[in-house]
């Protein structure tokens, strides 16, 4: 009998600690699934050539930088298909361009750091663009996560701006 008086205190605290992340994690939920009514649509064909094409886009990315320590970035994205690209104090010329009709793809071939094409899905929240990786997107629904945006930017002179900053 003492030891189901024991055990019984000591399953009652046990219960209350799980239930507290799991309560955290519903808010945590619930809060992604509030901020999905404000996602909006991804940006596509000749809509995603329009943004990019002769715009300096000011960004940040949702990783913090360790090589260049930042999360800020500008690209700057010529008609042409060339883009001027600075992280830091890190400079790279680069290419863009449209692959299909929904991502925009970069490539960097003078550059020692960024050494393969980074391909993203483009989601427009009031003049701010989030950037996905096709590892986060599913495949009709958009992204999975939409806490898991890879990069956000705006137009610099557009008036757009993104929630609060990340760093």
């Amino acid at each position: 009998m003492k030891h189901i008086l024991f055990v019984f205190p000591l399953a009652a605290i046990v219960l209350v600690s799980l239930s507290v992340p799991a309560s955290a994690n519903n808010a945590s939920a619930n809060n992604v699934s509030a901020n999905n009514a404000n996602i909006g649509a991804q940006v596509k064909g000749e809509d995603l050539r329009a943004v990019f094409s002769n715009t300096l886009m000011v960004g940040e990315y949702q990783e913090y930088r360790d090589i260049t320590r930042t999360y800020n970035y500008t690209e700057d994205h010529h008609a042409d298909g060339t883009t001027d690209y600075t992280e830091g104090r890190k400079e790279e010329d680069g290419r863009w361009a449209i692959i299909g009709s929904d991502k925009i793809c970069y490539k960097y071939p003078r550059s020692r750091y960024y050494t393969r094409t980074y391909c993203f899905f483009v989601f427009n929240v009031d003049g701010c663009y989030y950037k996905f990786t096709a590892q986060e997107m599913s495949l009709k629904r958009g992204p999975k996560n939409w806490d898991r945006w890879s990069s956000r930017a705006v137009r610099k002179g557009a008036g757009g701006s993104c929630d609060i900053p990340v760093g």
